[in-house]
């Protein structure tokens, strides 16, 4: 198999696992925003922050012990505030993509889109500026 192949595999693998990672960060943003707002009284903006908040480490975690585990060596302060800017980044991306394409199409259509946006420009960032190896 030539290097090119596993390369290509490696990141392949490594974009399904960044999938499931956003499906596990995802769930818990849901359970805590739910618990904050539903279960706490919390205002929905302070119940959203903390949802993400805790999502946004939960992710970085995951990221850095399994998704991009052969890359995230030292640092991890300085990984985790670049993590945060670029899932803060993805999210403001996602937002517009989605207010901006639902002028356009169905609302859940625009919705899976922004999804789609997002995950590419959160693995994107994440790749590059959080866990490339010279970091």
């Amino acid at each position: 198999m030539s290097h090119a192949n596993v390369n290509l595999k490696s990141e392949l693998l490594r974009i399904l696992k960044f999938s499931f990672v956003g499906l596990a960060n995802t769930a818990l943003d849901y359970l805590v925003f739910v618990a904050c707002f539903y279960g706490l009284g919390f205002p929905i903006l302070l119940a959203n922050v903390c949802a993400f908040s805790l999502a946004v480490c939960l992710s970085f975690y995951l990221n850095s012990r399994f998704t991009f585990a052969d890359m995230s060596k030292g640092r991890s302060t300085a990984r985790l505030v670049k993590f945060f800017v670029v899932a803060c980044t993805a999210f403001v991306v996602a937002t517009a993509a989605v207010y901006f394409l639902s002028a356009y199409m169905p609302v859940y259509l625009a919705k899976i889109a922004s999804i789609v946006v997002s995950l590419g420009l959160n693995y994107g960032l994440s790749r590059v500026l959080v866990f490339s190896r010279g970091n």
